[in-house]
């Protein structure tokens, strides 16, 4: 019996690994598969010649002036919006909320992970699309984007006082994630994790993420398809800071992002 169940653990062992391994090497691979595709679709939209063999990339300077003429055009565009914008600028570490390219509030970002994808695509590609700004399509988050607070009115003067309770709403955990119509998914952490009740939140909110993950990889393996990649920004920065953000930018708003 002992020797039964030796086998059936060493069997379910081999069965797991071999899945984790699948499950690993189809992740590399749409990573790879979204970078050629991405790629393939920028040089397709060029009109190009036999004579355009010059990799300009190669040429010392000259990704960072497509960087810095992609990010000073993507502020013009958004300059021209009449609402809040949201400027992502992790190579500066900062955060801003912009009106008509003014900006209203700073945010240093504490940390920030940025996907392979971006460094891995063509730059030229990458930084022809983050010329113009992305706009929010998606947003999910561990609070309410619009608190309501209800409260009964005075029947008269001598009823009236003046509310003193603190604001409980600045204990709860901040997590949220942007979704774009570029496909760039942004995900805002706080930096604070001092109680169980933030950690228990992060941990729950990257749960999330890996399940949605998985399981469309999942889905994509019993098909015999090359699963989705979605390219992610992570930032970290204080909590405080982070609720104002996402409260305070549109549903529909702007990002401006370079890396």
């Amino acid at each position: 019996m002992n020797r039964d169940k030796s086998k059936t653990y060493i069997i379910a062992g081999v069965v797991t690994g071999i899945f984790l391994l699948c499950y690993l090497v189809i992740s590399v691979v749409a990573v790879n598969h979204a970078v050629r595709a991405f790629d393939d679709a920028y040089f397709a939209s060029l009109e190009q010649s036999e004579s355009d063999t010059v990799n300009q990339c190669a040429i010392p300077g000259y990704i960072d002036l497509l960087r810095q003429k992609a990010f000073l055009g993507s502020q013009i565009k958004m300059a021209e919006a009449d609402s809040i914008g949201l400027l992502i600028n992790v190579r500066d570490s900062v955060i801003q909320l912009l009106i008509k390219g003014l900006p209203i509030r700073t945010v240093r970002i504490d940390g920030y992970d940025v996907s392979p994808f971006f460094h891995r695509t063509n730059q030229e590609a990458i930084y022809s699309m983050l010329s113009t700004p992305v706009t929010i399509t998606g947003m999910q988050a561990t609070f309410m984007k619009d608190p309501v607070t209800v409260k009964i009115a005075p029947k008269d003067t001598s009823e009236a006082v003046v509310d003193a309770r603190p604001d409980t709403t600045d204990f709860e955990p901040v997590f949220f994630t942007i979704d774009t119509d570029s496909e760039i998914r942004f995900f805002f952490e706080q930096l604070e994790d001092s109680i169980g009740a933030d950690r228990r939140a992060k941990f729950f909110f990257d749960l999330k993420d890996r399940s949605r993950n998985a399981s469309a990889t999942l889905k994509a393996i019993v098909r015999f398809r090359i699963p989705p990649y979605v390219p992610y920004v992570k930032i970290w920065i204080p909590k405080a800071e982070a609720k104002i953000i996402y409260r305070a930018i549109p549903r529909n708003c702007l990002v401006v992002f370079t890396y």
